[in-house]
């Protein structure tokens, strides 16, 4: 009896855990914090015409600073443009990106019954289904998946560290956690959370956090 009530407990507490959801998000979609899922437009591209947060330096080079609500437009932007995330932009209901220091957490509140499980790669497919058959209610209800870490640019693409934490609600998981759930190599997970960026006409080489702004550096073509 003990054991079970136990066991109920800690389930509830997990299940409290996972299913919670960020203090950004809310139903009514009045936050101003909250950028909508969109696949279209080109934030970088529409800056360096503009001037507004661009500095420009000598042999083409430049200093693109983005805010948190333009860094999650960009994320936005960067999900629709890699196969594996844009899996997730139809059962997305709000994205966010906040900046703490020199590491961003980025993520999206998805209906996770909209998942279009067949768009997903096998074991991930796998994985989720299971979840759904284990634990019902999970479809029922909006769920927060996110990614905090310290990103580079390399090669136009925004990079993780091995210290990237996949969140699940207020859970998080490292990606050898994810790997062992999932069956997918921590290599092959740290490919497919990398991000392709619009390059807008210009090479991306750098990234650097000042205060609570990403600085993208790279040069125009």
């Amino acid at each position: 009896m003990g054991l079970t009530a136990g066991a109920a407990a800690a389930t509830a507490f997990y299940w409290h855990r996972a299913t919670a959801l960020p203090t950004w998000y809310n139903t009514s979609g009045a936050n101003t914090a909250v950028a909508d899922v969109s696949t279209g437009g080109n934030l970088l591209g529409s800056k360096l015409a503009s001037g507004q947060g661009v500095r420009f330096g000598d042999n083409n080079r430049v200093e693109i600073s983005l805010t948190e609500a333009e860094l999650t437009q960009l994320l936005a932007e960067g999900i629709a443009q890699t196969p594996q995330a844009a899996a997730f932009l139809p059962a997305a209901r709000s994205l966010n990106t906040t900046i703490t220091g020199d590491r961003v957490s980025g993520g999206m509140v998805v209906n996770p019954a909209d998942i279009p499980t067949q768009n997903l790669p096998p074991q991930a497919r796998q994985a989720l289904e299971t979840a759904f058959s284990t634990i019902p209610m999970l479809g029922d209800r909006p769920l927060y998946i996110g990614i905090e870490g310290s990103p580079q640019v390399s090669n136009g693409r925004l990079v993780l560290g091995n210290d990237t934490r996949v969140q699940i609600g207020r859970v998080n998981l490292s990606l050898e956690d994810v790997s062992r759930l999932t069956g997918i190599s921590p290599a092959q997970l740290n490919e497919r959370i990398n991000l392709a960026l619009p390059q807008a006409g210009l090479t991306l080489d750098g990234l650097e956090f000042i205060n609570g702004e990403a600085v993208l550096r790279g040069v125009t073509q």
